[in-house]
């Protein structure tokens, strides 16, 4: 998919027409729109993002998003025809695509949602296809789900989400909907609906017995307690994304405030410090616990290795063990009728008699084999228990550490908590009680996230056993016999896809990982620092450690927002060149075709240090077979205008200029591109912004 013409008209600050034709050259991909902050460059990822899904379809940070139409024509005499417009055009292959998005301002004041899309397609044989309201929507959806909108159209300042432990459902399913994976998760889903499963279950009940209608009744029930459960779990993932949303725009709002800023920086170090704190507190707990499972029983084996070494002491002061003699050997004395003196063993003679009474204290090699084996038990289990009491005593040491450091963290981030919020500054306060709030919330969420998680675990494996029983009863009647054939042919089918599904995440998944070490290599300032993705699908920056015996080990890093960010656009782009070349991955399904994305990213360079901007320009232009970036100057200036100009691939470029009846204080009326000045400030009654294309 290429993006190659977007059209906007009265759409947020832009005023009347506004078009931008994009790079859409292999060796030129690159499409740069420059402008300062608050010139537009958020409305114009939106207006991509509006073209495309609608209202659905835009972004948090997008400020009063039920305001759509230029604010002009808020006042216009006929509401109908005052109207904003989005035309987006794009090929996917060898078909032309061209939505068209338009909401009046009679619309907008009566349910912004109800926007009017229209679609038209010229396929490979110049035949054009047109369709309009659901239908274009679900084609558009179709060809670009709207679930990976987010890893592809983005505010760069805010992705750095992506790279955190509690999104890896929503990197799971961006995996699904790019890689192939989706069909097959809803083919899984449409077997266990109401009209395939459902149907099944109401013919087997009306043909089955008591015992069989009672299981089919249960099986019913914890299917609508399940759905009603990943309902309630939907929502509540819903209020985590909304609330974190909201919790980071506060803390950037502290971030930005003077008074604030020293204390809020530490206070997300510590924050980050904490978090590790707890994750390597989790680890060793379960270090511990797994310690106890697998070697427990050698606390109790102390008195059990005395009392054997002592038994075996006493064995060998009497010389009983190991044996002196081997009875084989005496009973081959007494088969040759002869002693090792010389004298003759003649059967009833007392020198027969004597040498047969050593039978009685002979042992044989098998004895002496068991008596090595006890030696060598005891010494194993002597040594077991002083490995396992050392590996506990060290092990509740550093539990022990850790507790009193995660103690010292919560203790200092209460105390920034206090200073915040008992500053003289109101917005402060505000700012700060607003976060007490939102923080406290977060926690709660993450809680009742968890509760429903384990019901609905619960319930899934209590339907799967009813369902089971169901499938193995013995019916006598024809009907019912065959409506349970068909039932345990789906549960056997949803069963085999299941473990396809969970067969193909895990090669790709791997595949993914050798994509993002590759992607990471090119762009870490850090020679020991690597990411890998977990097998619960999370982002995890690690660097190696050295022992100090001539060994490494791996160890996880704290990272920064900017580190994450930088994590979050390696996942994302390896993501996008994995797909691009899904047909050709050796996994179970075969000839699956993933897509070609092009990638649309607001301030990029927003969180990045000095360190990564560089190696990142370089790199960018390599991230998808399209890029459109929209970047102002203070980002753009520098070495990223240098990395960025000296890879070749910026093949259009353009300015957003600014119209106002007065001018910013803090604005200027030129800004320098490429060495030249450029009027981006214009006197204007109207305040609005309009599109500029300058020299690439």
């Amino acid at each position: 998919m290429i993006l190659e013409r977007l059209v906007i008209e009265n759409f947020r600050q832009f005023r009347g027409r506004q078009e931008l034709d994009f790079a859409t050259g292999k060796k030129k991909n690159v499409t740069v729109v420059h402008a300062e902050n608050g010139f537009g460059k958020t409305a114009l990822l939106n207006a991509i993002l509006w073209g495309l899904y609608g209202q659905d379809g835009l972004t948090d940070d997008l400020p009063k998003p039920e305001h759509i139409l230029h604010d002009g024509l808020a006042h216009a005499g006929d509401e109908s025809n005052a109207a904003a417009t989005v035309v987006l055009s794009f090929r996917n292959g060898d078909e032309l695509f061209e939505v068209t998005r338009t909401l009046t301002l009679l619309q907008q004041n009566d349910d912004p949602r109800k926007s009017r899309v229209e679609l038209v397609i010229q396929t490979e044989d110049q035949e054009t296809l047109h369709s309009s309201g659901r239908d274009a929507q679900l084609k558009i959806n179709e060809l670009l789900p709207e679930g990976i909108s987010p890893f592809l159209f983005f505010n760069g300042e805010r992705i750095d989400h992506f790279s955190m432990e509690r999104n890896s459902d929503q990197v799971t399913n961006a995996i699904h909907q790019m890689l192939g994976l989706a069909i097959l998760r809803r083919t899984i889903d449409d077997l266990q609906h109401a009209n395939v499963r459902g149907k099944l279950l109401k013919e087997l009940e009306e043909h089955s017995d008591e015992e069989t209608v009672k299981l089919i009744g249960q099986a019913k029930t914890l299917v609508d307690e399940l759905a009603e459960t990943k309902t309630r779990l939907a929502a509540c993932e819903e209020n985590e994304n909304a609330n974190e949303q909201a919790l980071k725009a506060v803390n950037a709002n502290l971030l930005a405030n003077k008074e604030a800023r020293e204390l809020q920086e530490e206070r997300q170090e510590l924050e980050a410090d904490l978090a590790a704190t707890n994750k390597r507190l989790a680890e060793l707990t379960q270090r511990l616990r797994q310690k106890i499972a697998d070697d427990g029983y050698t606390l109790f084996a102390d008195g059990m290795v005395k009392t054997g070494e002592q038994i075996m002491k006493r064995l060998r002061a009497e010389h009983k063990v190991p044996a002196r003699v081997l009875n084989t050997f005496i009973e081959d004395l007494l088969k040759a009728r002869k002693c090792i003196c010389g004298c003759e063993l003649i059967e009833g003679s007392a020198n027969y008699d004597a040498v047969k009474e050593a039978l009685t204290i002979a042992g044989d090699q098998e004895f002496n084999n068991a008596v090595g084996q006890l030696d060598n038990a005891i010494g194993v289990i002597r040594g077991a228990v002083a490995n396992t009491r050392d590996a506990l005593r060290q092990g509740i040491t550093d539990r022990t550490e850790l507790r009193q450091r995660k103690g010292s963290l919560q203790s200092r981030i209460e105390e920034i908590t206090t200073k915040l919020g008992n500053k003289d500054d109101e917005n402060i306060q505000d700012l700060e009680a607003k976060r007490v709030e939102l923080d406290a919330k977060q926690k709660m969420l993450g809680r009742e996230h968890g509760r429903l998680h384990n019901i609905a675990e619960e319930k899934t494996k209590l339907l799967a056993a009813v369902q089971l029983q169901i499938t193995e009863t013995k019916q006598k009647a024809t009907a019912a016999d065959r409506a349970r054939r068909r039932l345990s042919l789906v549960n056997d089918t949803v069963e085999t896809l299941e473990k396809v599904l969970v067969f193909e995440r895990e090669d790709l998944r791997k595949e993914l990982g050798e994509e993002i070490r590759k992607h990471f290599d090119k762009v870490k300032t850090k020679p020991d620092h690597f990411l890998e993705l977990t097998e619960d699908f999370r982002l995890v920056l690690s660097k190696r450690a050295n022992t100090g015996k001539g060994g490494a080990a791996q160890q996880n890093v704290a990272h920064s927002t900017g580190e994450r960010q930088v994590m979050s656009l390696v996942f994302i782009a390896s993501l996008v060149a994995l797909a691009r070349r899904r047909a050709e991955l050796p996994t179970i399904l075969k000839d699956v075709e993933g897509g070609s994305y092009p990638m649309v990213m607001d301030s990029p360079f927003g969180q990045l240090g000095e360190e990564f901007r560089s190696g990142i320009a370089n790199w960018i232009p390599q991230l998808a077979p399209q890029v459109i970036i929209l970047v102002s100057s203070t980002q753009y200036r520098g070495e990223v205008e240098k990395e960025l100009d000296q890879t070749g691939r910026v093949g259009k470029r353009y300015l957003l200029t600014y119209h106002a009846p007065t001018k910013r204080p803090e604005a200027t009326e030129t800004i320098l591109i490429g060495g030249k000045r450029h009027r981006h400030y214009f006197e204007n009654p109207v305040e609005c912004t309009e599109v500029k294309e300058i020299e690439a």
